[in-house]
């Protein structure tokens, strides 16, 4: 078993000791009782990928912090978060992007919290270990690609706006064009969302598509992430620079947030917080990290 593979295996032993684990891809909103309950409600939302994530951060803040309870929102995408903070509707937003100037100009500011490899995946029983950038490269731009065992690839794309895509297309000049190629296919199937995407990858046979390896680890999906040019992505191979596709994960606050939103942004860096986020594929801001590629000038 490969270190990736083994990682998403200990994943779930490792996040079961500091919180209680979450059913895949299940974001509850709080209701009437539960708010009148906790006394006040902090709202969380933005991008899908780090959703899991929040959320079980969530579950470990509310038990030091029984006066409040955390609703993670479904995703509303980067973008989205970002506007319904600055509109006042949610007191957190998680972006996959720093924010751009007219967001600054809103009376919010943003911090990294962590990052986490971005990995193409397929199903969990596919037999491909690896993938090459030219197996990639010929996947999207080819109707008639297959994996290495003959079967057919089935691709999933994000939206042409997507951060993802843009992290994509900026993995090699022929990939960029490999991508505009493949928005043009009308028979592939676009995930809306980060969920959406993940569900996909778990349920379409010789599926490829990218995601994240944080979102597989806290949401439990059963998705195989590919070594890509022999590199598996994992947090040491960022760290060390041997691999340097991630996504960024941002903070976004008002100037003067309220207190609760203050103290989960200081949990989400102490070090039990950090301690969740490393046992689920993340490395966090305070650690030694290489660059790494990303372009993120068009993404929502």
């Amino acid at each position: 078993m490969s270190r990736l593979r083994a990682l998403c295996s200990l994943s779930v032993v490792r996040t079961a000791a500091i919180v209680v684990a979450l059913a895949a891809a299940s974001f509850p909103t709080a209701s009437r009782a539960q708010t009148d309950q906790a006394g006040s409600t902090l709202r969380i939302g933005g991008t899908g990928s780090a959703l899991g994530a929040m959320h079980l951060l969530a579950q470990a803040f509310m038990k030091t912090h029984p006066d409040v309870h955390v609703s993670i929102l479904p995703s509303l995408g980067s973008g989205g978060g970002i506007k319904a903070l600055a509109a006042g509707k949610i007191n957190i937003a998680v972006s996959a992007r720093p924010l751009k100037d007219k967001e600054r100009a809103m009376g919010i500011r943003a911090s990294e919290y962590a990052r986490t490899p971005i990995v193409f995946a397929t199903r969990y029983d596919n037999m491909a270990e690896s993938l090459a950038l030219k197996q990639i490269e010929a996947a999207y731009s080819s109707e008639h690609a297959n994996w290495p065992d003959g079967t057919q690839i089935r691709l999933i794309l994000r939206p042409a706006t997507e951060t993802d895509i843009e992290l994509v297309r900026g993995m090699s000049p022929v990939m960029d064009e490999a991508v505009e190629a493949a928005l043009k296919r009308s028979e592939l199937y676009v995930a809306i969302n980060d969920q959406d995407n993940a569900t996909a990858l778990e349920k379409v046979p010789g599926s490829l598509g990218l995601t994240s390896l944080g979102q597989i680890l806290t949401e439990n999906r059963r998705i195989k992430p590919l070594a890509l040019d022999g590199v598996e992505g994992t947090p040491d191979a960022l760290r060390s620079g041997s691999y340097p596709h991630a996504k960024v994960f941002y903070l976004v606050e008002r100037s003067e947030p309220e207190p609760a939103a203050t103290a989960f942004a200081q949990f989400v860096r102490s070090t039990e917080g950090q301690a969740i986020l490393v046992a689920n594929g993340h490395l966090t801001a305070g650690a030694a990290q290489a660059p790494v590629k990303t372009d993120m000038s068009v993404g929502q």
